[in-house]
């Protein structure tokens, strides 16, 4: 792995950022003081920043390839692209309101797999969904309540229930909680719908 390698990544990622959302993306490859006075400074440093939306990541990437540093910066950024732009990103070709999945291999989804660097949509939510999950990320635990009343973000933390039967179009009901993360409010305490 070396710093052209996390910068080639950075960039699909941007990519895919840019022209299915259009807000700029940053990427800076200077590695910041503070880290340089560490006994074992990083080789290479990211510091991937989407401003429109307060988006900043700053790391040294440790896959070794392209498609991976992608996947890792993804992971780390979906839920705040998600909940900062209310956007559904990147939007599966398929429908939905569920966005496509970050995975070694590039965006994952009903229909397949996307490259990195090749999304070109994010679609409005769904507003007839009202009552049931509009979104699951199972790499950050992170998920989203269409609700008429406003969206409603939540965690595995606040789920009550079995985190394996999470998924989108899920009927539950929920409490609301103090505070918000990005757009939405939070949920203090989410369960599945008695039947």
């Amino acid at each position: 792995m070396d710093q052209e390698t996390a910068r080639q990544g950075a960039d699909l990622l941007a990519a895919d950022i840019e022209s299915a959302l259009g807000f700029e993306v940053h990427i800076d490859q200077t590695i910041p003081e503070r880290l340089l006075r560490q006994p074992s400074p990083p080789a290479w440093w990211i510091e991937f920043t989407v401003p429109a939306l307060n988006v900043l990541l700053g790391c040294t990437p440790g896959e070794s390839t392209p498609r991976g540093v992608a996947y890792g910066l993804a992971r780390e950024i979906h839920d705040d692209v998600l909940s900062r732009s209310g956007k559904i990103w990147p939007a599966d070709p398929e429908g939905g309101d569920q966005p496509l999945l970050p995975t070694l291999d590039g965006w994952q989804g009903r229909g397949g797999t996307l490259s990195f660097g090749q999304v070109k949509e994010a679609k409005d939510p769904d507003p007839s969904l009202d009552g049931v999950i509009r979104w699951w990320l199972p790499h950050s635990y992170d998920g989203l309540i269409a609700s008429h009343a406003g969206d409603v973000w939540f965690s595995l933390w606040q789920y009550k229930g079995d985190e394996q039967a999470i998924t989108p179009g899920m009927p539950v009901t929920w409490l609301l909680g103090e505070g918000q993360h990005g757009k939405y409010r939070k949920a203090s305490e989410v369960q599945p719908a008695q039947p």
